[in-house]
């Protein structure tokens, strides 16, 4: 296992062919086979390859299960797949110990703009490889930490990056923030979806992802870009996300006394339901509340969603709330979760991404 150094950028550890054993190894021994982030070519028959990422974040281990099922029905190594295959492997340290990140690392899906972390410069390499490869599509593999539907998620509006998300899901989050994720790189590169896969070790979810894969390994390059029959799609365009302030204790249903905001037993339930103004979100206890709203643009709109009452946390206007979750280690790490906008009515007008 490569020695974790906060100082140091991670090497990339580039592979030609698929380690033996990918297939049957348990995540725990992952560190066997790839010492540290790895991008790793295999072979197809000829055109262009899809590029897939998994674990930028080791603890959404449904894309690895996925994959590892996918190789081994198409025989890989040893036998060609349908289309060649850039694989990326992001952080295997992590994903040892079964965590989103190492304390002191940077967050694996917020490096790949920017120069503030030594993993940026991991982020510019393998994004130089992708760039050499020239890939079809590219795909980022995630799962979710609270109730949400299996949805596809798009950085920009273009057909392609919509035929993309139709063929996982109906339902497609369309976002620009936060910016500095994979996908928002891979889409100036080609076309590129971001797949929420539920919650890790889901068995239903790990076989939706499987077959979406074998789909785009065996299908041609113009059916794949060709939006399925069923038009019937629930577009929505993340606006905002919810923060707590660095060292804030949240808590949920019956606090304890030592929490600092006490949200409703049920908040990841609201995920992707129409919420209607006025609804109660939690309660926080004397003084400011210790919850912010920041828009795409970086600027506080605390005000402009949320109303404080009598030290209750309610909903000025309706919205749809995306990745509520209850876990405290997420929402401390990165945040509670997203507000979002439907956008059905621009769905089917818009050809190509705005400029």
């Amino acid at each position: 296992m490569e020695h974790l150094n906060h100082n140091h950028p991670p090497d990339l550890h580039l592979f030609d062919r698929l380690p033996d054993g990918f297939t049957r190894i348990a995540i725990e021994k992952l560190g066997s086979i790839f010492p540290g982030p790895s991008l790793i070519r295999i072979d197809g028959e000829k055109g262009a390859p899809l590029f897939v990422s998994i674990l930028l974040h080791g603890n959404e281990t449904t894309g690895f299960t996925a994959m590892q099922q996918l190789l081994a029905g198409f025989g890989a190594p040893l036998r060609r797949l349908p289309r060649p295959m850039l694989l990326f492997v992001g952080n295997v340290a992590a994903s040892v110990r079964g965590v989103r990140k190492l304390d002191g690392q940077a967050d694996y899906n917020r490096i790949w703009q920017g120069e503030r972390y030594p993993e940026h410069l991991l982020a510019r390499k393998v994004l130089e490889e992708i760039v050499k490869e020239a890939p079809l599509a590219g795909i980022d593999l995630h799962n979710n930490t609270g109730k949400n539907p299996h949805y596809g998620c798009i950085n920009r509006l273009d057909h392609r990056s919509l035929s993309l998300a139709r063929r996982f899901s109906k339902t497609i989050v369309w976002f620009t923030e936060p910016h500095e994720v994979l996908a928002v790189a891979l889409s100036a590169i080609c076309p590129s979806v971001t797949l929420e896969c539920g919650v890790s070790g889901d068995a239903a979810g790990t076989r939706h992802v499987e077959n979406y894969l074998r789909h785009c390994l065996e299908l041609p390059e113009e059916t794949l870009f060709t939006p399925p029959p069923n038009h019937h799609n629930d577009l929505f365009h993340t606006t905002a996300r919810i923060l707590l302030p660095e060292g804030t204790q949240p808590g949920f249903g019956l606090c304890a006394d030592n929490t600092d905001i006490c949200f409703r037993e049920d908040l990841e339930t609201l995920n992707f339901e129409r919420v209607p103004e006025g609804t109660e979100l939690g309660r926080y206890r004397n003084g400011l509340p210790p919850i912010m709203v920041i828009d795409n643009l970086n600027l506080d709109v605390t005000n402009r969603y949320l109303l404080f009452s009598e030290n209750r946390i309610l909903t000025r206007v309706p919205v749809v709330p995306s990745m509520f979750t209850r876990d405290v280690k997420i929402i401390q790490q990165d945040c509670l979760g997203y507000i979002m906008e439907p956008y059905e009515a621009r769905l089917e007008e818009t050809a190509e991404p705005p400029l």
